[in-house]
C-alpha cells in the first residue's frame, strides 16, 4: 500500500506503470505540452507564475527557464504529497530559492495575495474542479 494519496500515487509511479522507458515517452510528450502552455502565457524574464494543480511540477519547473533568475514561481495543489515531492524535486535542482509551495484547491486560491502574480498556469487540472 502506498503512503501517498491515490491521485498523487498515480502521477508519481502508476501513470507509467512503472517503466523508465515508459516515464521517458510519457516526459517527452507531456514535455511538448508543457511548452505551448508556458509559450501561449507569454512568461518573460522577471515573471512571477503560479502553476495551479502543479502535481510533478512539470510547468512550474519547466517556467524556471522562461522567467530568469529575478522571477519566481509559485507551485499550488490540493495534495500535500504532490507538493512534498515538487518541494524534494527542487532542492535536487537547487531551485528551491525561486519556488513557493502552497497547500490550496484550484477554486480557493485565497492563499495567493490578490495581483501577486503575472502569469497563472494549468493543465489537466479544471475537468476536476466541481464548481
Amino acid at each position: 500500500m502506498s503512503s501517498v494519496d491515490n491521485w498523487a500515487d498515480w502521477i508519481l509511479n502508476r501513470r507509467h506503470g512503472g517503466d523508465p522507458a515508459e516515464l521517458e515517452r510519457t516526459l517527452a510528450r507531456v514535455g511538448k505540452i508543457r511548452d505551448r502552455v508556458l509559450a501561449n502565457g507569454e512568461v518573460a524574464a522577471g515573471d512571477t507564475l503560479l502553476d495551479v494543480g502543479t502535481g510533478d511540477g512539470l510547468i512550474a519547473f519547466g517556467a524556471l527557464a522562461y522567467v530568469g533568475a529575478s522571477g519566481r514561481v509559485i507551485l499550488s495543489d490540493i495534495s500535500h504529497d504532490r507538493l512534498d515531492h515538487a518541494r524534494h524535486l527542487a532542492n535536487q535542482m537547487d531551485v528551491a530559492r525561486q519556488c513557493t509551495f502552497v497547500h490550496a484547491s484550484a477554486d480557493d486560491l485565497s492563499a495567493i495575495a490578490d495581483e501577486s502574480v503575472d502569469v497563472i498556469t494549468t493543465r489537466s487540472v479544471l475537468a476536476y474542479v466541481e464548481n
